[in-house]
């Protein structure tokens, strides 16, 4: 496979493979000229698929190389808080004999332990300071469905809409559906679908993926999966929708050790209708059952070679990490090395609007550590009240609030800046959005 077909089958692996959330968004690294083969992430894909046992013996994972098939090393090196949930990471590459630091990623927390935001900052080999880049913010139902996942850039000023997925969920918890839309001329475009299906024992049974088309959604492909007694993924098989009908298009297998770990991915395609070996991925473990080593193998002139491949692995917050490379090392250390404060945001708090810029609605999100009395006003760039969208007693929990851009007298305000004010009677938050028309 070339590059490009590489990237391609990352973003249809992370869309297919078991237990991972269609919901992929890999990509080269910006930084080039010094490395074009580190891929960077899948941010959204939550996955115990190649789980890390952040609890073990072993300890915790402290960093991983990438090694690819000419050379190039890059790492990243986990910062952990006390009760070993992820504090940030950063991912270097080897240049010139040295480190060079490339990006760091630092994680919040709501009062809950759930992950509310990653922060994206690049580092300035020249000042030697780090700058923000990009963010990605989470938001929960109250059973604790990711129902958001909210990818933002910073322009200078402000973080600006990117993409965004919307999760539902059936009364059993299980994702039903993932809607992808892009933020385009300050308005959400709808881009991609994902249907899931799940059999009597709620695993998986189907995923069908659309794409949106002339203003309507279309058939893309649709994924099977397979399981033996003990409910492990035997096989997986997708078929793409092509002249209004299902055709064969990849098969990938599975094996397991006598501990249950995955330690093979088999995968195959269809040439002139019959299947013919693709690719495969090895996984090694040590003595504590923690993943080690992966690597990749290609099927070229009827041998198999190592090769760089689309390796992926659980980062210790749950986001799935794709690397192009030719193998992956991951280094463990006892949690004594440890120690950082953990970044969790206040029972009460205010989040980001969403999306934000908007146009013509826009939602805030708050949640409350007790019950008390709540109000929540929009006001403009000069301070004045433009509407009070809630004042009542509220219960302990999360809510979310819909301003529709609108003042108290139920007319339209022009677009620029205003600031939504969250007060109880022991405390008052103030945060920026902005109107764009």
């Amino acid at each position: 496979m070339n590059l490009v077909h590489k990237l391609i089958y990352l973003l249809f692996y992370c869309l297919l493979a078991a237990e991972i959330f269609p919901q992929g968004q890999s990509y080269i690294s910006t930084n080039g000229k010094i490395n074009s083969s580190f891929l960077k992430r899948s941010i959204y894909n939550i996955s115990t698929f190649t789980p890390l046992n952040k609890n073990s013996s072993a300890g915790v994972l402290d960093s991983l190389i990438c090694i690819t098939k000419n050379g190039d090393t890059d790492k990243i090196t986990y910062n952990y808080n006390d009760d070993l949930s992820l504090n940030y990471f950063i991912a270097a590459v080897w240049y010139n004999g040295e480190w060079i630091n490339l990006e760091k990623h630092t994680d919040t927390y709501n009062s809950e332990g759930k992950l509310i935001s990653v922060l994206w900052e690049s580092f300035n080999s020249t000042t030697k300071e780090w700058y923000q880049t990009e963010k990605d913010i989470f938001n929960y139902d109250s059973s604790g469905n990711r129902i958001l996942s909210l990818h933002q850039f910073f322009n200078g000023q402000v973080f600006v809409n990117d993409f965004k997925y919307e999760n539902s969920y059936n009364v059993a918890n299980n994702l039903v559906s993932s809607v992808n839309q892009q933020w385009i001329d300050s308005t959400w475009v709808n881009i991609s679908k994902s249907i899931y299906t799940y059999t009597p024992e709620k695993v998986k049974d189907t995923t069908l993926f659309q794409v949106w088309t002339n203003d309507k959604w279309v058939n893309y492909y649709l994924t099977n999966y397979e399981y033996d007694e003990k409910l492990n993924v035997n096989a997986i098989q997708t078929k793409i929708w092509q002249e209004q009908q299902w055709i064969d298009y990849a098969l990938v297998k599975f094996n397991y050790n006598e501990n249950k770990n995955l330690v093979l991915e088999n995968w195959q395609k269809t040439v002139n209708n019959n299947w013919e070996n693709w690719f495969r991925i090895y996984y090694e473990y040590d003595d504590n059952y923690d993943l080690i080593h992966l690597y990749g193998e290609e099927w070229e002139n009827g041998q198999w070679i190592q090769e760089n491949e689309p390796l992926k692995v659980t980062n210790p917050d749950g986001i799935l990490f794709g690397y192009i490379t030719k193998e992956i090392f991951l280094y463990y250390s006892k949690p004594t090395s440890v120690g950082s404060k953990k970044n969790i945001a206040d029972g009460f708090n205010l989040l980001q609007n969403y999306p934000n810029p908007f146009n013509p609605s826009t939602n805030i999100n708050f949640m409350l550590p007790y019950s008390q009395q709540v109000r929540l006003v929009i006001y403009d760039i000069l301070g004045r009240e433009v509407k009070e969208l809630i004042n009542n007693y509220y219960s302990k929990g999360s809510y979310v609030v819909k301003w529709d851009g609108t003042n108290n007298n139920g007319e339209k305000v022009n677009s620029g800046i205003y600031f939504y004010s969250l007060k109880t009677p022991n405390k008052t938050i103030v945060k920026k959005m902005i109107l764009a028309k």
